[in-house]
């Protein structure tokens, strides 16, 4: 049963609208014990729109009000291609458009299903929401593929445009929209234009959209380890830096006793002075090798850090450069820490046996990787030559098709 205000708001009358909720602004918010439908939800089906911005006027909140489908006033209007109504709509309740039916779908699902495409682009337009664009429904359908699946190329145009949309969702079936698009492909106009919309916008079919997106994801992970891996190396080679392996001399001072000169490897009458190593007055040789080899740690370290930070896209063939940068990086550690320790052990001992396990080991595990790599490397690169020689094959000697793709497939 209606009350007098839905009367009022379906036939336009401004006037008796503005009286009865003079006398009584509770009525804005009664809904039809039928439809469960507001005065508002009326007004803006009509195309209302004085009487709507009154309504809005005395209260806002009945934007949020679902109808017994699930409907909501700016649902009612997109569906009846009230734009004027939904400006209203929105520029009060702007977070009313969110809203969704029974069914899971937005507004924006409503407007392809009922044909709407003018308030389709108004909303499109006017709603900056990139989550609210790629809402899906019941099935996992975003707009996007019910725009494909309805053949509306003017509405995929709409859609597949706005720089936020997801081209490349995938619903609860495993289609994507060119996969959509494809089992409903008819030899039609608007299945041309909508095939041709598509590939402008380089939409991939699920399995090529899913092998992307697990890419990103692994080069994602793989950018964080390099992160953490050269962080670590940095910190350990300028703590290297500032605080040489054997310590600096605390204090200046003249060397003369003949146990010192001995022990440290000095001259006679030598000057130490005060936060230098003792290792670069009597040991050059070994100092300076523990020096390159800790700067290239270091160098090498914060330059992935530097190339992982520096915003450049994080591809494949960028990861590799990286890997390798950091294979230099470890490397240098691994020279240093053996230089550093053999100059510091006094005597024979069995830590050169273990020096030099940890050497021919280091050495092998090295060798490993790189001919793991260049085994891979010419795997693939005789895998795309076989490819590549099938597919000129067929070029210049056009056979069956099933078997064509039954040999590609093979391979």
């Amino acid at each position: 049963m209606q009350s007098p205000l839905h009367v009022a708001a379906n036939f336009g009358h401004v006037n008796f609208t503005n009286k009865l909720i003079e006398k009584k602004p509770k009525l804005v918010e009664v809904v039809d014990q039928i439809k469960r439908s507001s005065p508002l939800h009326i007004a803006c089906a009509e195309g209302h729109l004085q009487i709507v911005k009154t309504l809005l006027g005395v209260n806002s909140s009945i934007c949020y009000t679902h109808d017994q489908d699930g409907k909501t006033p700016v649902h009612v209007a997109a569906i009846n291609g009230q734009i004027d109504v939904l400006g209203a709509l929105l520029n009060v309740e702007p977070q009313a458009a969110r809203e969704r039916t029974m069914g899971g779908e937005s507004v924006l699902h409503l407007c392809v299903k009922h044909k709407q495409p003018e308030a389709l682009r108004f909303l499109v337009k006017t709603i900056n929401d990139g989550e609210l664009l790629n809402f899906d429904d019941a099935v996992g359908n975003t707009v996007l593929h019910l725009a494909v699946a309805a053949k509306q190329p003017e509405m995929v145009e709409i859609i597949i445009l706005h720089p936020k949309i997801k081209k490349n969702a995938v619903n609860k079936n495993g289609l994507t929209v060119v996969d959509t698009h494809k089992q409903s492909r008819k030899d039609s106009t608007q299945d041309k234009k909508i095939w041709i919309l598509l590939n402008r916008a380089n939409v991939l079919p699920a399995k090529e959209a899913l092998k992307t997106t697990k890419d990103r994801a692994w080069l994602e992970d793989r950018r964080t380890s390099l992160m953490v891996v050269a962080s670590l190396i940095a910190t350990m080679a300028f703590q290297v830096g500032i605080n040489p392996p054997g310590g600096v001399w605390q204090d200046k001072k003249t060397y003369t006793s003949q146990q010192d000169i001995k022990f440290f490897g000095l001259q006679k009458d030598h000057i130490a002075y005060a936060g230098t190593s003792v290792w670069s007055y009597g040991h050059h040789f070994d100092y300076n090798i523990v020096l390159v080899s800790n700067t290239v740690g270091l160098i090498s370290s914060l330059s992935v850090i530097l190339l992982l930070i520096s915003g450049l896209p994080c591809k494949r063939y960028l990861i590799s450069i990286l890997r390798i940068i950091l294979w230099i990086s470890v490397t240098a550690t691994t020279l240093t820490y053996l230089f550093s320790v053999s100059n510091l052990t006094y005597g024979e001992g069995g830590i050169w046996t273990a020096l030099g396990i940890s050497v021919v080991a280091w050495l092998g595990l090295m060798g490993s990787i790189l001919v793991g790599h260049f085994l891979r490397f010419i795997w693939k690169l005789i895998s795309w030559l076989r490819r590549q020689s099938i597919m000129m094959y067929y070029l210049i000697w056009p056979k069956n098709t099933t078997n064509e793709s039954n040999l590609i497939d093979s391979v």
